[in-house]
């Protein structure tokens, strides 16, 4: 049994549908954190969020997993159901327990999230367990400012691409953000028109 630390990334979102963003990011939270492995974690519903996903929880679990399939990651890379099958809306505290108490007890647990979340933070349910309990990769515009957060952990990745899964629900982002697998599932079940 490998009593090695495990350092394991939470990557948490809507992937409403995942693109090559996303997945650009896994990459290179995977170099620059030397990460062990990574858990793309599609959510019920965002508790900020009036409204769920468009796409369906199955539908977003089978982009995502195509997805991770097409880049032939293997094991480190892997999707968790655990969200969709709780009711909505998702709390990221709750997931971070979960995962708490079901990894190896060496395992050091880090969240992906955006400039944007990481301003907000004290705006999250539970706030002071995530501040002690994760060590949070923060995605950034290459020249952005990102405040300080005493007693936080943090790892700053500068980090930027076009891709917009907005763009791509509402018609008019690039069908180049997306994987091939996931273009062709979209055609071949009509999400978001296409």
């Amino acid at each position: 049994m490998n009593s090695d630390p495990q350092r394991l990334a939470l990557f948490g979102g809507t992937f409403d549908p995942v693109h090559l963003g996303h997945l650009d990011l896994v990459a290179k939270a995977r170099e620059e954190a030397e990460l062990d492995r990574v858990v793309l974690i599609p959510c019920a519903r965002s508790p900020f969020k009036a409204e769920g996903p468009q796409a369906s929880p199955e539908a977003r679990v089978e982009m995502l997993q195509l997805a991770l399939d097409e880049r032939e990651w293997g094991p480190w890379a892997e999707v968790s159901r655990f969200e969709i099958e709780r009711p909505p809306p998702s709390y990221s505290w709750q997931t971070t327990a979960h995962f708490r108490e079901t990894e190896p007890e060496n395992t050091e647990l880090f969240w992906i999230l955006g400039a944007d979340q990481w301003a907000s933070l004290e705006d999250w349910a539970e706030s002071d367990k995530l501040r002690r309990w994760l060590h949070f990769l923060v995605v950034a515009r290459k020249g952005s400012e990102i405040s300080e957060r005493p007693g936080w952990r943090s790892t700053i990745l500068e980090f930027d691409h076009p891709a917009s899964a907005t763009a791509i629900r509402e018609g008019h982002g690039d069908s180049a953000w997306l994987p091939a697998s996931v273009r062709k599932y979209l055609g071949e079940r009509q999400l978001y028109g296409a």
